[in-house]
């Protein structure tokens, strides 16, 4: 094909390339180097022609940026795809607004296949493309009354158990349709593994077998309360060429994933649909981006403003080695946007002025490691559990969890002491092997209803410190009801059932969901765990109690000593402006092997103490909404709330809640009147 065409010079930015409304091409992109460089065009919906070529002067060329517009192309509203070229070499656009050839998950590609789609702005009108969002904001929750559910989009509703036609699973769609779930739950911000376009295969330069979820092997299902499924399956076919599940890999940033998008060709609007859904709904959308040590800062930038601009999102999970968090928190676009890292230096970003509301928050694993040593009795832990206890920050946040994309599944913390990941193909040397795990006496699937109901209570003991800790607590998609990955503590390649969320787990572990739902109550019911400030440990108000205290086998005296397991934590509710009976709660934890007894602090005068929660407790007691599996509890448990000292089970956490004794409600009533 010939075509008689005029080559100009361009500004260098925005990087891209397009259609112009008077139909000449705009090509703006980044060269390395070569002889030639330039832009190869295609027609056709899946430019199924041999391309047409541009070669770009030298003339054309600021720094390592070529920026031209080329006019008095032939037909040029019938090319619908282009690909960039250097030499001999073909690759698709990094800035590319949408990718075409990757929307089957898993599917081998050549690097060439892979193109950007031509936006022709020519042939539309801005109103005609501008998506509608009718309104709908960002709910810009506060760190504090904040919710953080993780999730993988393809793993969470991938799985026939999802309950959702085939069509829908694992798109942005499947999560529309798990929205009741979600609020149910009481979910304010959903966070995504990577959703940017990217070639899954792991060396996706070499051609060979691809596992993926039709050509890789199928994990089992076991029927275990906690533990769901049926060991680990060795894979005998080759395992060179895997699919990267998780997605923390170069991609294209710009790019939405096609391959989560029931409407591949719509994939903008998908997923703009989709924040709208979430946004009219109260939830918020925070997007993780991995970017390799290599990655230019610009194009870091660059991304992060297109999706805020874009698609409006609510924050970024910036994840990498060198990442220029400097000029990430300092753009001005960015001054409303929550954005999540592993620490952030603050005096050089706040320059010491103060803060008005907090949109930075740290992420790491020091809540991680010490709630699960503490878990596990380790000795020398009840200081170093306390201090996460009550971490905050006055100018940021603090993300909680204690289970991550990587590492054990919360099911399987309680299930496995070693790791379970030869279905990766690394002969189990991948993934980490600090879990800070215990299996509760046999390692893996058991039936043995002892071990299963230890592991039941040791899951509600590590959710009991994640919600009622100061900060922002987060859990993974699945762990709220016992989903398992057969001790798989780094599934990264498992497109298949280790991957993907059971929801069969839902049915089978209704108590663990119930249980979710009631300290996710009592922390939206109780200030007291959700201050936006540090706690100052001391009387403040002049009401004889300080705002947080700690507690042992005697009020007021914990212990620290290496072999302590015992902790009492008062939260002292006269400080609670928003509440009218301003209860105190008391939570007790006993991770010891042995009862231990602890002392219950003295109340005000007309107050006495009722116990609302132990985990100790096998059933639920519904009959309140602020009593939570006491129904079996003996009269001499009744008993000893009247006492200095109570005795806990081994390994269990018990919430006692204040209430006015009736005798002074009767006084105060006679009084008013």
């Amino acid at each position: 094909m010939t075509s008689a065409y005029k080559i100009t010079d361009e500004k260098p930015y925005p990087l891209g390339c397009y259609i112009d409304y008077d139909k000449s091409l705009v090509v703006r992109a980044v060269f390395d180097g070569g002889s030639k460089r330039g832009i190869t065009l295609y027609r056709g919906e899946r430019g199924e022609d041999d391309g047409f070529v541009i070669e770009l002067p030298t003339e054309c060329k600021r720094g390592n940026i070529y920026s031209a517009r080329i006019s008095g192309i032939k037909d040029v509203d019938g090319y619908t795809q282009y690909n960039l070229f250097e030499d001999e070499d073909y690759f698709c656009d990094p800035y590319a607004k949408l990718v075409i050839g990757l929307d089957k998950f898993g599917a081998e590609v050549e690097d060439s296949d892979i193109r950007a789609k031509l936006d022709n702005k020519s042939l539309r009108s801005d109103s005609s493309t501008c998506f509608d969002w009718e309104g709908s904001t960002s709910p810009q929750t506060p760190y504090e009354d904040s919710f953080v559910y993780l999730m993988h989009v393809r793993g969470f509703t991938k799985s026939s158990s999802s309950g959702l036609s085939a069509d829908i699973r694992g798109t942005f769609s499947g999560i529309i349709a798990k929205l009741d779930y979600l609020k149910s739950l009481g979910v304010t911000c959903i966070e995504l593994m990577p959703i940017y376009e990217m070639n899954e295969l792991q060396d996706s330069e070499k051609r060979g077998k691809v596992r993926s979820a039709i050509k890789g092997s199928k994990a089992l299902k076991g029927s275990d309360v906690i533990f769901s499924r049926n060991g680990s399956i060795t894979n005998k076919g080759s395992l060179d060429h895997k699919v990267n599940f998780w997605g923390y890999k170069k991609g294209y940033y710009f790019a939405p994933r096609t391959s989560y998008c029931v409407d591949p060709a719509n994939a903008e609007d998908e997923v703009k649909n989709f924040i709208k859904t979430m946004h009219e709904n109260g939830i918020e959308v925070v997007l993780q981006f991995y970017f390799e040590d290599d990655e230019s800062e610009s194009i870091i930038i660059d991304a992060l403003r297109y999706w805020r601009c874009t698609y409006r999102v609510d924050g970024f999970h910036v994840k990498g080695a060198r990442l220029p968090m400097r000029n990430i928190t300092k753009d001005p676009l960015f001054a409303d946007v929550k954005i999540w890292h592993e620490w952030f230096d603050y005096g050089d970003i706040y320059g010491g002025k103060p803060v008005k509301k907090r949109f930075l928050a740290e992420y790491n694993n020091t809540f991680l490691n010490s709630s699960r040593k503490f878990l596990k009795s380790d000795d020398n832990t009840a200081g170093d559990f306390l201090k996460v206890m009550i971490a905050n920050g006055c100018d940021h946040g603090v993300i909680n969890y204690i289970c991550n994309y990587e590492g054990f599944r919360l099911a399987d913390l309680v299930s496995f002491e070693h790791k379970r990941n030869e279905e990766n193909g690394e002969n189990n040397k991948d993934g980490t092997d600090e879990n800070y795990s215990w299996n509760c006496g046999i390692e893996g699937r058991t039936r043995k209803k002892g071990i299963l109901d230890l592991r039941n209570r040791q899951i509600k003991n590590i959710l009991s410190m994640l919600f009622l800790a100061q900060g922002t607590p987060m859990i993974f998609s699945g762990d709220e009801f016992g989903n398992s990955q057969g001790g798989n503590n780094n599934p990264y390649c498992q497109d298949n059932d280790i991957g993907w969320v059971d929801w069969k787990a839902l049915d089978k572990n209704e108590d663990l969901l119930q249980y979710v739902k009631f300290l996710i109550n009592m922390r939206r019911t109780h200030i007291m765990f959700r201050e936006p400030a540090p706690f100052k440990l001391m009387d403040y108000i002049s009401c004889g109690y300080p705002d947080f205290s700690c507690h042992g086998r005697d009020a007021w005296r914990p212990d620290f000593t290496a072999q302590s397991h015992v902790l009492g934590l008062l939260y002292c509710g006269l400080y609670d402006k928003k509440s009218e009976d301003k209860p105190f709660v008391y939570v007790c934890y006993n991770m010891c092997w042995n009862k231990s007894e602890i002392a219950l602090p003295k109340l005000p005068d007309g107050n006495s103490w009722k116990l609302i929660s132990d985990t100790a407790c096998t059933e639920v007691n519904t009959d309140s909404d602020d009593d939570h599996a006491v129904k079996n509890k003996s009269d001499s448990d009744k008993k000893a709330l009247d006492n200095d000292k109570v005795t806990l089970t081994e390994r269990s956490v018990r919430i006692y809640q204040s209430f006015k004794d009736k005798k002074d409600n009767k006084r105060k009533s006679s009084k008013k009147k």
